[in-house]
């Protein structure tokens, strides 16, 4: 028997995957949805020995077709058939909320239970909020939580499963709209009557999508009832816009907002004066032009700070443990070859980028604290305006800062915007933001080099690559992509005490992906490395495949101040940025014959140079896949030059500053 299928909807910022973890726990999947780079998060829970599918939808205001997660999120309700639809309420932002509500009601979908989250915040801004009369209003089951506090969770798993199995009667409330606009949607409902549409789609959602001028539903109508009929329908919409002097989009959002607000007024009550809130005091600070900056700063300095201080001493101690290994491994195996093999190739270079999981991990449960707090909204808000200066749209700054973690989901996430030149262009420049793989290779770098100053050269480095990226979207925006940035729309919600379930859970599945890595392309990737270190003789002779491979770029890499085995780790490095540490784990055998090889201001060439150059092969894929091959070679071309230039400059002041 098929497990019935929970849908979640809401609103970005509405706690949807908190209740999503609540309901799933670690009984969760995360790809992507078909034909599309979109993540679809997808879990499992158990009720009264009944299992159920959440399929956690993206978070949209409304089902329009205006970006690919709308689209996404629309198509799933009208053609996935779900079982029950779990509509995510933000409890302080009703009337905002609603809008949502009512466009998937006028779906035609009835089985919907509306989740009414974050009740406990709207009481203490003094928003009284009735469910049962809310569910009277609605005409579907309304379920009181507080799921960061793990409230209702049962509750509504209760509500589900009454739902799928028909123990509730539903008859969710339609906005009703001016006469004259009900004559419009009767009028285009009556030219659609009796076509193929009628049995498919609510004729009502269908005739307000075609006054709101959908393009994917004009597209859909357009291949029933035939151009003449089409062309016809939408002169009469302009005529309708003409009598009323806007849009008919706009005039159908008004009258809907309307209606949702007098509906509110039969189950919630405001208070008569709201005192500034806590989070409106912080923003006064946090999104100031000058002190909202000097946050910033702090902020990311603090993180670094937190993640070398704690992950380090782990870093260390898994190291030693995998050497340990390896020293006892030895000894155990006769043949020579098959001991190299394991202890030098496997051991030493998977071992060596398996030791920075605590650092990859500590930085994604900091982005997630910063996340869940409601900081980073902060963070896009305050780089809106910089990022305008530099030609790039203020949107952009969600998929760079997805960038810090992997730059493949980031390239996927410019998707949400909306124009072709901005999408081109934040593609272009997300590459050159830090992701955790190059965080590895700074933290092993600055490390071993700068003890003392970790954190800050780290977040240096970091700075370099921010810089650089704004820069090169200033000259790809004013000489290749000209054009104008579109508008910048965000929601900033309510600073709040993070959900360490939510957080630690995010946090593994960010960085879960580091560990497969290591187990599949850095493995076969360090066996390869070792390879071509010992055939067809051992390192030293002048005569190994790596060597050979280096020797042909060592002129070049000799401009920044750096070996052939640097240019056989950055080109190792082009298959997963975390190789460039396994190679140098099998070239050294050793951090200490490392920090004897090298010194601080190769390091830092080195760390600032990996992390500008071409970006792995996956992110090159991702970039072909949402652009074309042309793009993903411009950019890989860009990078390597952009590196090149940086690196040498480094290198030649650090020399003239006496720093060799």
């Amino acid at each position: 028997m098929a497990m019935k299928v929970v849908a979640l909807a809401g609103n970005p910022n509405v706690g949807k995957t908190t209740i999503f973890n609540d309901l799933t726990g670690m009984r969760q999947h995360v790809g992507n949805w078909p034909g599309v780079t979109v993540e679809k998060k997808e879990g499992v829970f158990e009720y009264s020995g009944e299992k159920f599918l959440v399929v956690d939808l993206p978070g949209t205001y409304s089902l329009t077709a205006h970006s690919v997660d709308e689209l996404v999120a629309r198509n799933f309700l009208l053609n996935g058939n779900p079982d029950v639809v779990v509509n995510i309420v933000d409890a302080t932002s009703v009337l905002r909320n609603l809008l949502l509500t009512m466009e998937i009601f006028e779906m035609g979908l009835k089985n919907v239970v509306i989740a009414l989250n974050k009740i406990d915040l709207a009481e203490k801004k003094g928003i009284r909020i009735d469910p049962a009369k809310m569910s009277k209003a609605l005409g579907v089951p309304v379920v009181a939580m507080s799921a960061k506090e793990g409230i209702g969770v049962d509750e509504l798993k209760k509500r589900i499963h009454e739902m799928v199995h028909g123990l509730i009667t539903t008859e969710p409330v339609l906005p009703k709209y001016d006469p004259e606009v009900e004559r419009e949607i009767e009028h285009i409902s009556g030219v659609l009557n009796g076509t193929k549409l009628a049995a498919r789609y609510p004729l009502r959602w269908l005739a307000i999508k075609l006054l709101q001028r959908d393009d994917e539903v004009m597209k859909l109508v357009l291949r029933h009832i035939g151009e003449e009929k089409l062309k016809e329908i939408m002169t009469h919409i302009g005529e309708a816009e003409e009598r009323y002097g806007r849009a008919m989009d706009l005039i159908i959002a008004s009258q809907k907002y309307e209606f949702i607000d007098s509906l509110t007024h039969e189950f919630m009550h405001y208070p008569s004066q709201e005192k500034e809130s806590l989070t409106d005091q912080l923003d006064r600070i946090l999104v100031h032009p000058v002190y909202g900056f000097i946050v910033l700063a702090l902020v990311f300095y603090a993180v670094f700070k937190f993640v070398f201080a704690l992950g380090l001493p782990l870093q260390e101690w898994l190291g030693n443990l995998f050497d340990s290994f390896g020293q006892w491994l030895a000894p155990q195996i006769a043949n020579e070859t098959l001991r190299g093999l394991l202890v030098d190739g496997i051991i030493g270079g998977v071992g060596a980028v398996l030791s920075f999981f605590p650092l990859v991990f500590l930085l994604f449960f900091a982005l997630s604290i910063l996340e869940d707090v409601g900081y980073m909204a902060r963070v896009a808000v305050l780089m809106e305006g910089v990022m305008r200066k530099f030609g790039l749209p203020g949107k952009a700054v969600i998929p760079l800062i997805l960038g810090l973690g992997c730059n493949v989901p980031a390239v996927m996430a410019t998707r949400t915007l909306d124009d072709e030149r901005d999408r081109l262009v934040a593609m272009f420049v997300n590459p050159f933001i830090p992701c955790s793989a190059r965080l590895s290779v700074i933290s092993f770098l600055t490390g071993a080099f700068f003890s003392a100053h970790h954190a800050l050269v780290a977040l240096s480095v970091y700075l370099i690559a921010i810089a650089v990226a704004l820069l090169s979207a200033w000259l790809i925006s004013h000489f290749v992509l000209k054009g104008e940035e579109s508008p910048f729309v965000i929601e900033l919600p309510e600073y709040l005490i993070p959900s360490w379930k939510t957080v630690i859970l995010h946090s593994w599945e960010r960085s879960k992906e580091f560990v497969r890595k290591a187990g599949t392309v850095i493995l076969v990737g360090a066996i390869v490395i070792w390879y071509l270190s010992n055939y067809p003789v051992e390192i030293g002779t002048g005569k190994s495949y790596a060597e050979r491979l280096g020797r042909i770029f060592e002129p070049y890499m000799k401009l920044m101040g750096l070996d052939w085995k640097a240019a056989v780790s950055l080109l190792f490095g082009i298959i997963a940025k975390e190789n460039v540490i396994s190679t140098y784990g099998v070239l050294y055998g050793s951090e200490e014959a490392i920090k004897t090889a090298m010194t601080s201001l190769q390091a830092y060439v080195l760390a600032v140079v990996t992390t500008l150059y071409i970006p792995c092969i996956a992110t090159i894929g991702a970039i072909r896949a949402e652009s074309n091959w042309k793009w993903a070679t411009f950019t890989t071309v860009y990078m390597i030059t952009v590196a090149s230039i940086v690196g040498i400059l480094i290198w030649h002041l650090g020399i003239a500053l006496g720093l060799s």
